[in-house]
């Protein structure tokens, strides 16, 4: 089930359209309900860029059981939620994590507060705990309202006397009580100024409680703040009691809790209220639990060697994982040695090397991934090489970057691809968030894809093993792969209909890094993306067309990138000469010629676009859906080097006419398009 399934949003104080549309798309995706107007199945009011509005005044006067969020709350839950996170119980959620903090946006200057009523030290506390841009209980500045435009000043003080509050008056700042900050952190909610004004509305002698009475009619229903509660015995803030923030449903979880926890001194005045016997059965069953997680730690007698690369803050950290895990820190003879992710290793013997991908996987698994996968070994061969794809690779003519997507990725392994991404960077590779028309390859979650076999070459690889956890983890989350699964055919969708591109598993990545090492001055190295091994959709086209070549840096780089032109159709004359030749062997007579060989459009047209290079024809009847090139296996493969290409080989006696054109149009074609007419005239002196 989706996280919003059966929340009703409503919009509220947004100047921009685009932004609402983008929210509500959002919130539509998440599973909720978007309403423009504010009714009674309203759940969450969602703020734009003003409180001062009357959905919100009249939300936060008539409706205590609405939530107040911003764009940035459901834009962070839309990214966790795209990640893989398992978001239960969205409602509690938002009330309890991302509830809009009442004084968002208000800079409070607090003057003469008397201590019967709160004490100036716990009235800061409290602003900021409310969210506030700023508290200052010192001094008041004048250029405020310039300096920190967009933003609301208010001064609060039980007293008109003083020189602060009297130049906070020349300004037109309001002047509230002390009470509308009390108010708005039970309210949890923006109150209006009207019942606080301490100018006109508060009589002197007002009790304390009949003070802003009327800014609310839901008081009674409210309930004590989730965040904090007051001690009234220490004017300290405490964390709140679960029983208040979780009410029925989390005093069974309290109870247990509580149960297995270690006795609490009955001297402690915070000690936590005593609470019912559980009866003898769930005792011994959770006292078991408990020893069995125990006794279970993931390195248990391993032996570890931290790399002295790493910096001393991320060293730090996992060795306390490590010992936390019950493993052992040996630079003798140790087990697994630890370098950074980002290091090379040419030169370096990898036996028994893993990076800190490792210690994440094993701790995200909950085991030890033994032997280790193709994320935990080290995959940086060298940073003195850069990528020169085939030009039909590139769609902005702008970047000499291979710009990569990804989809279906989820929890460590996106965690993980992001990070090898960035790593890859200045190779020539750069990760874009989004699939568009600029994107030249999308890497995507074979583990995801229900449609290929185990059988197929993709898993039988030796890179297959990046997605063997992962495929078995989502066969225990059918719900949250069906989100993905749907998510990635849209994407798919987009490349076979509108943007031809690649589409690949990141064991392309792996190869590619792979090749990278070793290379002299004048070598280089060659990976060809429509290889069976990574390759799962690809555009028509020759194997070079695909090709990316590894070559080391030099101490200038070279201009490799710059698209060169050549021309790939003869000279007039020699067009004339040709015609003429052909005239004059045959009159009358049309003669059937092997047409010439067609040019490469992959590197030496610059004239069109890559996009349309990437559009197959439709007269084709080849069948490209993405189900079937995944989920059939490809024939006649042989050698080392598995090629995968989706376009079978023309023989060399059918006409190009009639076949399959990947890149533009056939030779012939785009040579008698340039030819020009030639009249009697030149016809007779290209004779004599």
């Amino acid at each position: 089930m989706k996280p919003f399934q059966g929340i009703t949003f409503c919009p509220t104080g947004f100047n921009d359209e685009s932004c609402s549309r983008n929210i509500s798309k959002k919130i539509v995706k998440l599973g909720g309900f978007f309403n423009r107007d504010l009714t009674l199945q309203v759940n969450v009011l969602v703020i734009g860029k003003t409180k001062d509005t009357k959905k919100y005044k009249f939300a936060v006067r008539h409706r205590q059981d609405i939530i107040f969020v911003s764009t940035e709350s459901v834009e962070s839950i839309y990214q966790r939620w795209l990640a893989g996170e398992e978001l239960s119980g969205a409602l509690d959620l938002l009330r309890s994590r991302y509830s809009l903090p009442p004084l968002d946006g208000v800079y409070v200057f607090i003057g003469r507060v008397d201590d019967q009523i709160c004490t100036l030290q716990r009235l800061e506390q409290l602003c900021y705990l409310q969210g506030c841009f700023k508290c200052n209980s010192t001094h008041f500045t004048k250029d405020c309202q310039t300096k920190s435009q967009g933003t609301l000043v208010v001064f609060v003080s039980d007293s008109l006397d003083g020189i602060r509050v009297k130049a906070a008056m020349e300004l037109g700042i309001p002047i509230i009580h002390p009470k509308w900050v009390l108010d708005c952190h039970k309210r949890n909610a923006l109150l209006e100024f009207d019942p606080y004004y301490l100018l006109e509305t508060i009589e002197p002698g007002t009790t304390l409680d009949q003070i802003g009475i009327n800014s609310c009619d839901c008081w009674d229903s409210l309930a004590e703040p989730i965040s904090v509660i007051r001690d009234p015995t220490t004017n300290s803030v405490t964390r709140t009691n679960p029983r208040i923030k979780f009410k029925p449903q989390g005093d069974k979880l309290w109870r247990r809790a509580m149960s297995n926890a270690p006795q609490l001194s009955l001297s402690s005045p915070t000690s936590a209220p005593i609470t019912p016997q559980l009866p003898k059965e769930e005792i011994e069953e959770s006292n078991l639990h408990e020893k069995d997680s125990t006794v279970h730690y993931i390195f248990q007698d391993i032996t570890f060697n931290i790399d002295s690369k790493f910096s001393q803050h991320h060293a730090t950290i996992l060795q306390k994982v490590i010992e936390q895990q019950a493993g052992i820190l040996s630079k003798d003879s140790a087990q697994y040695h630890i370098i950074p992710s980002n290091c090379p290793i040419e030169g370096i013997d990898s036996h028994g090397v893993v990076t800190e991908f490792f210690i994440e996987r094993c701790l995200h698994y909950k085991k030890l991934i033994d032997p280790p996968d193709s994320w935990c070994k080290p995959f940086l061969r060298s940073l003195n090489v850069i990528l020169k794809p085939s030009q039909s690779l590139l769609h902005d003519n702008k970047s000499n970057f291979l710009k990569v997507s990804i989809t279906g990725f989820k929890g460590v392994e996106l965690l993980h691809l992001t990070k090898i991404l960035k790593i890859m960077e200045p190779l020539g590779i750069k990760f874009t968030e989004y699939l568009n028309s600029s994107t030249d390859l999308l890497l995507i979650n074979l583990s995801s894809l229900p449609s290929i076999p185990t059988s197929h070459p993709l898993w039988k690889n030796k890179y297959g093993d990046l997605f063997h956890l992962q495929a078995k983890e989502d066969e225990k989350s059918k719900t949250s792969n069906q989100v993905f699964r749907n998510s990635m055919k849209r994407k798919i969708e987009f490349v076979k209909q509108k943007h031809s591109i690649p589409v690949v598993t990141p064991a392309f990545l792996m190869n590619l890094l792979a090749h990278s090492s070793g290379l002299h001055s004048s070598e280089k190295s060659t990976v060809y993306l429509n290889n069976i091994n990574w390759c799962i959709i690809c555009p028509r086209g020759t194997r070079e067309n695909f090709a990316i070549d590894i070559l080391p840096k030099k101490g200038s780089q070279p201009p490799f990138f710059s698209r060169e032109s050549s021309s790939v159709t003869p000279s007039i004359k020699e067009s004339g000469l040709e015609v003429l030749s052909k005239v004059n062997q045959v009159s009358h007579s049309k003669v059937r010629t092997n047409p010439p060989k067609r040019p490469d459009y992959g590197e030496n047209n610059p004239g069109e676009s890559p996009s349309k290079r990437h559009q197959p024809e439709k007269k084709n009847d080849r069948v490209s859906s993405w189900g079937n090139l995944m989920s059939e296996e490809a024939n006649n493969v042989g050698g080392t080097d598995l090629d995968f290409d989706p376009i079978e080989p023309t023989p060399g006696n059918v006409d190009v006419n009639f076949t399959q054109v990947t890149y533009g149009n056939s030779a012939q074609d785009v040579n008698q398009g340039k030819i020009r007419r030639l009249t009697r005239k030149q016809m007779k002196e290209l004779g004599s």
